[in-house]
């Protein structure tokens, strides 16, 4: 039965094969791990502790002084066919008396192979051969402590021989994933089976300052685990734990705790993450995602499967290419033409026109004039960052106006409250804010101070449209202002849903309010930015960020190809203005 990091199987490594090479009289046994030596300032400096490094497997130094051109070929064939560190295979070592050998599961070390031509037919050539161990060593796990050693482990601390070996454990955002578990050993702790991937480990450091603890973590690659591993699920801002457990006496010291900000790989066999714990994204200016016409997904990956989603929209786009897009909306070969639309990750606001009855014209409702009114865009909200909203209490937004359109007796305006997916908004009503016993506040959305039109009437959701920015966005989430009835006039960009008609635009991941509110008869003009949002979040936490898989999707990854994850965005929450909508709108 294979073991699983996360979902991914482990590929089993069968040995095969023997070492080609017989090592020079000398070598090939058995090296000795390095020892570091801790030396304490009591006893006259004359006590120490000493530590052997390594995971406790074997390694072997091989070593030839001459080899001849059809050795140095032999070996270099073994080497390839190994695929170097990864295959297995028998090394027979001689034993420390010099009489027979003893056969080793071994692999080569995770280096290069190299060697120094001495003639035109020899070469010298050194190999470090390590022990793949055949069976699983396990301790029972006693106790755990969090950063400070407890007192039993305190004084097992100073007894003259000590064996720690470090954990990690990496847990994914995406819901019911399961922990990945690892080490620089395959061992089972507590029950828990550690794979042996952790090559190396450093940074894990703090201030005294306000900076942020770093840590990089270097992990085993050679079988593209880990590459299956971060094609498979998200790592961005996964967490990952960095423990020390004590053979002696059985406890795990949780050291670290942080979240995944970059991966990287290539075609070698390493894989490595940079974490920082949580004051990382403090210390961040803004969130890095912006307002931009332009799409940030990669093409026919996973934040854009087109291979599983899209179709050419051939009819409108003639042109359109499969293989490729030009990141916007409606060019031709951008989402429109690949069928995308509710993928789209730019935001894209459009001038709107309606016809509507002038009021302040004509005489108790005859005569009036027909007029046409067109929504003005914000274009100022471009390259403007977009805002993250966290919060664990109801909290007032104000939002950034991407259009708006004056329509006689009414306003309608289009605002973007952040990114999204957004777990609710406020549902409107009424409170008690100063204790009194009558409910006079309102809690809610409002433009202008005003709430939509429908509020305190027998329709109160007319006037008012809330997304909360899903990516892909829902089938009904039109980036647009609306206009009554069935307005399409065989429009193929017009769609009719519901009893309004809309301009048929997404901005997937984005979260935006529509609100329409009473206004005086007759046209005022004015500019989008003379107007204000106040969009009003529930009190329950935001729901777990979208992830933005910038790299390609599972099974398209070349080893090659090296991958980075996005800069984490910062907190942000937005405090400017009172949280209180002030006094009864419906009163003004």
């Amino acid at each position: 039965m294979p073991d699983y990091i996360g979902n991914i199987a482990v590929p089993e490594i069968v040995p095969s094969g023997v070492f080609p090479l017989v090592p020079d009289y000398g070598y090939g046994l058995a090296i000795r791990p390095e020892v570091v030596i801790h030396q304490f300032g009591s006893g006259n400096c004359k006590v120490e502790q000493r530590y052997l490094l390594g995971n406790g497997a074997r390694r072997f130094l091989i070593r030839r002084q001459w080899l001849r051109d059809s050795e140095r070929i032999a070996l270099r064939n073994f080497w390839e066919s190994k695929y170097g560190p990864y295959g297995a295979f028998t090394y027979n070592a001689p034993n420390d008396d010099g009489i027979g050998t003893t056969p080793y599961i071994c692999r080569f070390a995770n280096e290069p192979l190299s060697w120094e031509m001495v003639a035109d037919w020899a070469c010298s050539v050194g190999v470090t051969l390590v022990e793949i161990p055949s069976t699983t060593p396990e301790y029972a796990l006693n106790s755990t402590v969090t950063r400070f050693p407890s007192e039993a482990l305190k004084d097992a601390l100073l007894s003259q021989v000590q064996q720690v070996i470090p954990l990690v454990k990496i847990q994914p955002l995406q819901a019911g994933y399961p922990a990945i578990y690892l080490s620089d050993r395959r061992c089972t702790i507590g029950g828990r089976l550690y794979q042996a991937r952790l090559i190396d480990f450093d940074g894990i450091s703090q201030g005294m300052g306000n900076e942020a603890d770093d840590a990089s973590f270097t992990f085993g690659n050679a079988d593209r685990g880990m590459r299956d591993l971060a094609n498979d699920v998200d790592l961005y801002r996964a967490s990952i734990e960095f423990s020390l457990f004590h053979v002696g006496t059985g406890i795990k010291l949780d050291l670290w705790k942080g979240d995944i900000v970059n991966w990287s790989l290539d075609a070698g066999p390493e894989f490595k993450a940079t974490a920082s714990d949580g004051l990382y994204e403090l210390n961040l200016p803004y969130p890095t995602r912006k307002i931009s016409r332009t799409c940030w997904k990669a093409f026919n990956s996973q934040a854009c499967p087109f291979s599983e989603h899209g179709a050419l929209d051939l009819l409108h786009f003639p042109g359109a290419d499969p293989t490729r897009c030009d990141k916007n909306y409606e060019t031709p070969n951008g989402c429109l033409a690949h069928g995308m639309k509710r993928y789209y990750g730019g935001i894209v606001a459009e001038p709107q026109g309606v016809r509507i009855k002038d009021n302040s014209t004509g005489v108790w409702g005859f005569g009036r004039s027909t007029i046409t009114s067109v929504s003005l865009v914000a274009e100022s909200i471009y390259d403007r960052v977009l805002s993250e909203i966290y919060t664990d209490t109801g909290m007032p937004v104000n939002c950034k106006i991407a259009a708006g359109r004056d329509e006689s007796d009414f306003y309608e305006a289009l605002g973007i409250v952040g990114e999204g997916p957004l777990v609710a908004f406020t549902t409107p009503r009424m409170e008690d804010k100063d204790g009194d016993g009558k409910q006079e506040t309102f809690v809610g959305h409002t433009l202008d101070g005003q709430p939509h039109h429908g509020w305190g009437t027998s329709n109160p959701s007319y006037g008012l449209r809330t997304c909360l920015g899903g990516d892909p966005a829902g089938d009904t989430d039109f980036f647009s202002l609306d206009q009554s009835g069935d307005v399409t006039g065989g429009d193929w960009r017009k769609v009719y849903s519901g009893n309004s008609t809309y301009k048929d635009n997404f901005a997937a991941g984005t979260s935006f309010i529509v609100i329409r509110r009473s206004d005086a008869k007759g046209l005022q003009l004015s500019r989008p930015g003379d107007h204000a949002i106040r969009a009003h979040r529930s009190s329950r936490r935001r729901r777990e960020r979208q992830r933005r898989l910038r790299h390609r999707g599972p099974g398209r990854a070349a080893p090659e190809v090296r991958h980075r994850a996005h800069e984490r965005p910062a907190l942000q929450a937005h405090q400017d203005g009172d949280r209180r909508s002030g006094a009864d709108p419906r009163r003004a």
